[in-house]
């Protein structure tokens, strides 16, 4: 039995029917994934962070690398926390079978609000020239798959910043380090505003 041919008729609409429905796999590729929702619901934008934790060619720094300057993000490698020796012991003590680390940089160009955000579930600890800071103001979100947590401190220039992150749940974590742009409210105009995500 022979085939009958396709008419150019038939072979445009196969065409236009492809274009108007896409395959599956394309389809959920394009669609905004549901887990990314609740990254509105931060006290103040985090999507620098978003942007920076998802370029394929993050740096990678091990786990007490000391930098000439902090890049915006880096993904840092995280060390089993019993084996840890922290600067000081953190805040909130982390569980015997986490994750934990540490990356230090040479201070801030100029004095200022900035902000420290990660990847995922885990505790900041920043520290300027050896003395333990409190976050003025944080801020996090369970159900923004890209950004779990961000925190802000006031930082003077010149002194020795060491960002030491503790308890994280995986060996490697993305951080992130942004200067708080001008305008954005008073130091206790953010504390105000500052929420944890229900």
């Amino acid at each position: 039995m022979r085939s009958t041919p396709a008419t150019p008729t038939a072979l445009g609409l196969a065409v236009s029917l492809a274009l108007a429905f896409p395959t599956t796999s394309r389809a959920i590729e394009q669609t905004p994934s549901a887990t990314d929702a609740g990254c509105n619901s931060f006290a103040w934008t985090v999507e620098n962070e978003r942007r920076w934790f998802a370029e394929t060619d993050l740096r990678r720094v091990a786990s007490g690398m000391r930098l000439s300057r902090i890049d915006r993000a880096v993904a840092l490698q995280l060390l089993p926390t019993w084996s840890v020796a922290f600067f000081l012991p953190p805040a909130k003590t982390p569980r015997p079978d986490s994750f934990s680390g540490e990356v230090a940089f040479f201070g801030v160009p100029r004095p200022g609000l900035y902000q420290v955000s990660i990847s995922g579930d885990a505790s900041i600890d920043v520290f300027e020239n050896g003395t333990r800071l409190a976050a003025v103001a944080e801020t996090e979100a369970r159900d923004c798959r890209s950004v779990r947590r961000s925190e802000r401190f006031t930082l003077a220039p010149g002194d020795l910043v060491l960002v030491q992150i503790s308890g994280a749940l995986e060996p490697s974590i993305k951080v992130a380090f942004e200067e708080v742009a001008e305008g954005t409210g008073s130091a206790a105009q953010i504390l105000m505003a500052s929420r944890f995500a229900p």
